[in-house]
């Protein structure tokens, strides 16, 4: 599995860090890039190759996850927020993730996935992420959405979200503002997600623990 992933994780890195370096925007537009639903998303732009197609000739299930985590590190390279990342030790943990399949991808098919953070609070932060066939300068109709929940962490302990991406972005305060006050009925959509994920996060904790409890008996 490393044999593939990591390579294609440091492409992912190296396509992020090259696409801001030639970007015509200014350096605080282009850490906004993907943050709340003011900024453009960030698009990351593959195709269902090799590795990622299965015998029922589509795209693999588990593949939309992987290029979900491939856009994130994308991503997380043009913004800004990996360097920082690396410098203060605060690695972003993903703590839980959503997906919901839609429209199948054919072998060798382009597909692009827009990337947003759309909501943040004391102690997670969630990404939204939409797959579309590329059409050039338009996008395609939705093929399949991920909603990741995640933690950023120092020394082992998790911290404030909001500090570290204070840190990472240039004049990141309107938008993170918007974050955490989501204004528009879709902002809403994204309040009530992360309401429900949280649920579902500790449903499942609870369930997992009882398991646990046996095992240690």
């Amino acid at each position: 599995m490393g044999i593939v992933h990591i390579p294609r994780t440091i492409a992912a890195v190296v396509r992020g860090m090259t696409k801001r370096r030639l970007s015509p925007l200014s350096e605080n537009e282009k850490s906004l890039v993907g943050v709340g639903l003011k900024n453009p998303p960030h698009i990351y732009s593959s195709r269902a190759g090799l590795f990622d197609v299965d015998l029922m000739f589509h795209m693999n299930n588990a593949s939309y996850l992987t290029h979900a985590e491939l856009a994130r590190w994308e991503w997380t390279a043009f913004g800004g927020t990996l360097a920082e990342s690396m410098r203060s030790s605060s690695p972003f943990i993903v703590s839980a993730s959503f997906i919901r399949f839609r429209r199948e991808v054919p072998p060798l098919k382009n597909f692009d996935i827009e990337t947003r953070l759309v909501n943040i609070d004391d102690r997670h932060l969630w990404v939204y992420q939409t797959f579309h066939h590329n059409k050039g300068t338009e996008r395609g109709k939705v093929l399949a959405q991920v909603f990741t929940q995640g933690v950023v962490t120092n020394n082992g302990k998790v911290i404030n979200p909001r500090l570290f991406l204070e840190k990472a972005m240039i004049d990141a305060k309107d938008a993170l503002d918007d974050l955490s006050a989501t204004s528009t009925d879709f902002g809403s959509i994204f309040d009530e997600k992360s309401d429900r994920f949280l649920q579902m996060e500790e449903v499942l904790r609870r369930s997992a623990n009882l398991y646990d409890e046996k095992i240690d008996n």
